[in-house]
């Protein structure tokens, strides 16, 4: 038990304490009750996550050329004020012939189909750690330490694969030697990870570690550790499909949207903010000081086309990037430590009985019975 000790205190060394409970941190994120007298103007009020934080510097960055441009027009000459007009009103006849509306379902479909796919198979630990301590004999004495072998290897392997597609996780990890103080990783695990990577082997290291969780089945199963045998072939074939995850959880990392169809889409969105910056109709506006006005001063009816857009272009590039650093991300940091914790406490099981949390209970007696007939058959 010394190694899951030494595990935790170099753990709390390098990971910060959780802020909330998962459970309280999850109602405190669930959607709003739309039935609610007034939510609707409460969400529209919110700053945190709101689409107002994506685009109030675009917003700023509109208006100002917006208002150059207005003012430029006010100080040119006769011949330059017709230039501009006539440049305007093309702009303002060709802004509704680009078609935004095909280019940004096609990326914005494309980045969210990708990212239900990767949430749908996210690797969990928690089956694959639990499996194992119920699929073992209790009470051996080298018990608590396969345990625990087995459940850090778990989480290691988790973190090696976050490592690939999550920035946060690979500064807070930057290296093999990281998990070593941390705790996470041995010494002489940390040299052969590292070599892997020195001799040119293309194995990811996250499925490296499930292949010495795959030595550690078999060597269980040899010494006849398990309860049952047919308790080898079920957990293999759990730690098979957490193995699937992992993989499928690297490949939504090598696998990632081309650049171009990004770059398209973001050129397509901003040049039409440009054309909506100079599409003005000088003939209407020039009927009525007051449209006039309207036109030129207060761009209510482009500026809102243009920021609909870009909040829909700024909604597919999230979801192309889903652990990055923003409040809309998933927190792979928090997932992390949920991991970590989960894998001390379900590694816990193997040494706990419910007689250490309840006391004595109302069905002891039964307990105790139950062994007893099945002693006696053995002693005959």
């Amino acid at each position: 038990m010394t190694t899951v000790m030494h595990y935790d205190k170099s753990k709390s060394q390098v990971l910060r304490k959780v802020s909330q409970v998962p459970s309280v941190l999850a109602l405190a994120q669930t959607a709003p009750d739309a039935n609610r007298f007034g939510e609707s103007f409460r969400i529209l009020l919110r700053w945190k996550g709101s689409i107002y934080k994506f685009i109030w510097r675009d917003l700023l960055v509109y208006y100002f050329l917006f208002y150059l441009l207005s003012i430029l027009h006010s100080v040119l000459d006769d011949d330059g004020k017709k230039t501009f007009q006539a440049l305007a009103k093309y702009c303002l006849k060709n802004s509704n012939s680009i078609n935004l509306m095909i280019m940004l379902t096609f990326f914005t479909t494309t980045a969210m189909q990708r990212l239900f796919s990767m949430q749908t198979t996210i690797p969990g630990t928690a089956k694959v750690i639990t499996c194992f301590i119920m699929s073992i004999k209790p009470n051996l004495l080298e018990g608590p330490i396969i345990v625990e072998q087995f459940a850090r290897w778990t989480v290691l392997a988790w973190i090696l694969t976050f490592r690939v597609v999550c920035k946060p996780l690979r500064t807070m990890f930057p290296d093999m030697i990281s998990l070593q103080v941390a705790g996470i990783i041995r010494e002489k695990e940390r040299v052969i990870l590292e070599r892997v990577e020195t001799e040119g082997n293309k194995t990811p290291r996250a499925l490296v570690v499930i292949d010495w969780m795959l030595l550690l089945l078999k060597e269980t199963a040899i010494h006849n550790r398990f309860a049952e045998k047919s308790n080898h072939l079920k957990v293999i074939e759990i730690l098979m499909t957490f193995k699937k995850s992992c993989g499928n959880t690297i490949k939504f990392a090598t696998k990632n949207i081309p650049y171009a169809l990004i770059q398209a889409a973001i050129i397509v969105v901003y040049a039409y903010g440009l054309v909506t910056l100079m599409a003005r109709n000088f003939e209407e506006a020039g009927s009525s000081g007051f449209l006039e006005g309207i036109v030129n001063y207060f761009p209510v009816i482009p500026s809102m086309q243009f920021f609909i857009f870009l909040i829909w272009l700024n909604f597919g590039r999230t979801a192309v990037n889903p652990f990055g650093t923003d409040e809309e991300d998933i927190n792979v940091k928090l997932l992390l430590e949920t991991h970590i914790q989960d894998s001390f406490r379900l590694a816990n099981l193997y040494t706990q009985d419910l007689d250490q949390i309840f006391g004595i209970m109302s069905h002891q007696p039964y307990n105790e019975a139950s062994l007893l007939q099945n002693t006696i058959p053995v002693l005959k």
